[in-house]
């Protein structure tokens, strides 16, 4: 074998694997461009919905927290309340990837399969290589769902929240989002900013609102302390004891806990953008859509009957689906091969290999396993280290 592990995919995951599989000295090879969906699909003037002590990248001896960047350079810190700007964010990245891994190679992974022994790889610049262990850590790119009215409508007219254009680009133009959620609202409030014309299409009677984020006394912090993915005792629980979610609690009902809980809310800071200012259809959804004249015609129902709406574009902040078949760098012997718990949803041993021998699966495709918490990059704090122990 060229390589003993392979980790494909650059983001929080990957990275915090990394850092740790780095500290040991154990020898391992990185694929895909760091933080890409960060960098190149999330807009510029983006927020993290995430609070500060929730935003790490984490390396074993915690020694590069997000708390240690704005230290050195000489900028104030506090766990809650201080919402953290996405350049902020990837500024913080690249000095860890700096200090705990070095210069990664910026290349994609084309084809994976097995061999006798473990795995095959070919890159997109025609490399070929094998290694023993393979850890897919490729986020929430591959899996974002576009509601089937709207499937077969063509980019740029039509698109998922994670493959927006450049906020710049929908100056003057009429923009109709779909969703409730941080990425919809978030999104209609940059594109407003921007000098878009914007309305939101809710299917829920009204828009949720975060609690206002702040030091509390130590009381509250008892009665519901501050978690990775919420505040509360509950919240504590899925976010700290991902093994434990997966050990306790059926296939069926860990699905459906993840795709029914934490659901679409916006934060505390963005209520503001967003109120009296967004134009916002509650309780509507869209029936059909067709092109007329370059411009999308939509058929939206709502509580008095239909309504038409004519818009330039439509961005459709309508979440993500687990589906590890839209893997598409997979072979298909190799996907074949993965046994699942559910249409698309890998089974995965506690230590997150899945019934291919030396084949981890993490991150948000790890979710319906280990719970939501997978879906941020706080659940990397408890990947990373079961890795680093456990691989053979």
């Amino acid at each position: 074998m060229d390589m003993d592990t392979t980790i494909i995919g650059a983001g929080p995951y990957g990275l915090s694997i990394a850092a740790h599989l780095r500290a040991k000295n154990r020898q391992f090879a990185l694929f895909g461009t760091p933080l890409e969906s960060w960098s190149r699909y999330m807009p510029k003037g983006m927020i993290l919905k995430s609070e500060p002590f929730a935003s790490n990248l984490w390396d074993p001896a915690r020694r590069f927290t997000l708390e240690q960047y704005l230290r050195s350079l000489k900028l104030s810190y506090q766990p809650l309340g201080q919402p953290l700007a996405l350049e902020r964010f990837l500024q913080y990245a690249d000095w860890f990837q700096c200090n705990t891994i070095g210069d990664l190679q910026n290349i994609k992974v084309k084809l994976l399969g097995r061999t006798h022994g473990g795995f095959r790889l070919q890159l997109i610049d025609g490399r070929r290589l094998t290694s023993r262990r393979v850890v897919l850590a490729t986020g929430h790119m591959p899996f974002g769902v576009v509601p089937p009215e709207l499937s077969e409508l063509p980019s740029p007219l039509v698109v998922h929240s994670s493959r927006m254009e450049p906020v710049q680009s929908y100056a003057g133009l009429d923009v109709t989002i779909l969703g409730a959620g941080q990425s919809a609202l978030e999104s209609a409030a940059l594109l407003y900013e921007a000098g878009a014309r914007v309305r939101l299409l809710v299917r829920e009677s009204r828009l949720l609102w975060n609690e206002h984020s702040k030091p509390r006394p130590l009381r509250e912090r008892i009665r519901a302390p501050d978690a990775g993915i919420a505040s509360g005792w509950g919240a504590v629980a899925i976010s700290e004891l991902p093994r434990m979610f997966r050990w306790k609690f059926s296939p069926a009902k860990r699905h459906r806990y993840v795709m029914t809980s934490f659901g679409a809310s916006g934060a505390w800071w963005l209520r503001g953008r967003v109120e009296n200012r967004i134009e916002t259809w509650l309780e509507s959804r869209v029936q059909a859509a067709s092109i007329v004249d370059s411009r999308l015609l939509l058929r939206v129902a709502r509580p008095d009957g239909i309504q038409e709406i004519w818009t330039d574009r439509l961005i459709a902040a309508t979440g993500f689906s687990i589906n590890i078949n839209r893997l598409d760098y997979l072979a298909t012997e190799l996907l074949e091969s993965i046994q699942t718990e559910a249409e698309g949803i890998p089974a995965l041993s506690a230590n997150y290999e899945t019934s291919v021998p030396g084949l981890y699966i993490v991150g948000v495709a790890s979710s319906p396993v280990f719970g939501p918490i997978m879906r941020f990059m706080y659940g990397a704090k408890h990947v990373a280290p079961v890795l680093a122990r456990n691989l053979p």
